[in-house]
């Protein structure tokens, strides 16, 4: 009996223990903190400021999710973007969710450009509703797991839209771990995975194709990402400040 209660017991001690070393998630998710992003071009000058916070956050990084605010602030003319994503997690991945956010986005460009022809009247506002009726999101973007090492293949994925009669693809393939590096930023010193992804789109006559290669770290997520066309670099985004 005494050996097989003090068996017991080492069971759930090593348990608790696995518990408590699970890897921390690429993600940020200290209520209240900001992270402040600069978008900058080939030649690196700034495009724009984005500022991120965790504003609502439900269960756990096993199955939960979280909002986002998210401010985009352009640097031609200072006009700004708010805008909610919505983040799952599913045994430590963490996932946008893609359709939703682009959704969002599409009723806010239709909006903006009513607002910017003038378009407030009733027969404007029901063309918009119309279209927006008509546009379907499917697919799921697929994230960054908590478990991660060098040479790791991660699953593609690829997201459908569908606006009236027009179909358009976007889609994320040969996403791979290619290293682990430190990098420091404005922001500070990051011990960081590198992921190396190729991002496709497809609509009508367009066939684009740019390559990706994000540095994440553990409780922050994005660090620094860069997108290449082919070789050529075409522009940066990097991690400016926690606040």
């Amino acid at each position: 009996m005494k050996r097989t209660f003090t068996l017991a017991l080492s069971l759930v001690l090593m348990s608790v223990m696995a518990l408590g070393q699970n890897p921390e998630p690429f993600f940020s998710s200290k209520p209240g903190r900001v992270l402040v992003y600069e978008n900058l071009d080939a030649d690196g000058n700034l495009i724009s400021v984005n500022a991120d916070s965790l504003a609502v956050m439900t269960g756990d990084f096993e199955e939960g999710q979280a909002t986002v605010v998210s401010t985009i602030i352009n640097q031609g003319d200072s006009s700004r973007f708010r805008s909610k994503v919505l983040m799952k997690f599913d045994r430590g991945e963490v996932i946008m969710d893609m359709a939703a956010l682009m959704e969002e986005a599409m009723q806010m460009g239709m909006e903006q450009s009513l607002d910017a022809m003038g378009g407030e009247d009733a027969e404007s506002q029901a063309a918009m509703n119309e279209i927006l009726d008509r546009t379907t999101v499917t697919g799921e973007c697929r994230g960054i797991p908590a478990e991660l090492s060098v040479g790791m293949e991660l699953p593609d994925y690829e997201i459908e839209i569908k606006v009236m009669f027009i179909t358009s693809k976007m889609g994320c393939r040969d996403r791979k771990v290619i290293g682990r590096e430190s990098v420091t930023t404005p922001a500070g010193t990051f011990d960081c995975y590198v992921v190396e992804e190729t991002m496709t789109a497809k609509a009508m006559m367009v066939n684009e194709k740019t390559r990706q290669v994000t540095w994440y770290a553990r409780g922050i997520g994005l660090v620094r990402q860069q997108t290449f066309d082919k070789k050529k670099l075409t522009g940066t985004t990097v991690l400016t400040s926690i606040r």
